[in-house]
């Protein structure tokens, strides 16, 4: 059974996380979902209007049963990008072509740890109506909302 790894800060969970989430769960059986812990969004631009940690695991956690995929996700809180990723049950990581740098990094320590390597499976980015991605810090800047319209 495929268990797969995911992770971000998850910013108000807009249309780019739930399709990058929804394919994590098309992909695998199980899902771990690593939500960064607010010490790691301190350099992030407008880092002071993310959402804490305690929100944004709270609405990952309604989208996961919204969508009935709760007893197949474990939801962890990250204070590094790389830790959760060494846990040997995992088989494949999705990354975005922003974080692929790290799911190779991940696969490093893996191999230097005798674990085999993840799959890596890479999606593109969900484009707002303007045709560039969306991105909370695009929303944060007031650009566009969740769902990727222009403001």
């Amino acid at each position: 059974m495929k268990y797969i790894l995911i992770g971000g800060t998850f910013d108000g969970l807009h249309r780019g996380h739930r399709e990058f989430i929804r394919k994590a769960f098309d992909t695998g059986g199980r899902v771990l979902v690593c939500i960064t812990a607010d010490g790691m969004v301190k350099t992030k631009p407008r880092a002071e209007k993310i959402e804490r940690y305690e929100k944004r695991e709270k609405i990952i956690k309604e989208f996961l049963r919204s969508e009935n995929w709760l007893g197949r996700a474990e939801t962890v809180k990250i204070h590094d990008p790389f830790s959760e990723g060494l846990r040997p049950e995992l088989t494949h990581i999705i990354v975005s072509k922003e974080s692929r740098e790290n799911g190779e990094k991940i696969n490093l320590m893996r191999k230097a740890k005798g674990l085999r390597e993840l799959g890596v499976i890479e999606i593109e980015f969900v484009n707002a109506k303007d045709g560039e991605p969306i991105s909370d810090a695009r929303i944060r800047k007031g650009e566009i909302d969740k769902n990727g319209n222009i403001l």
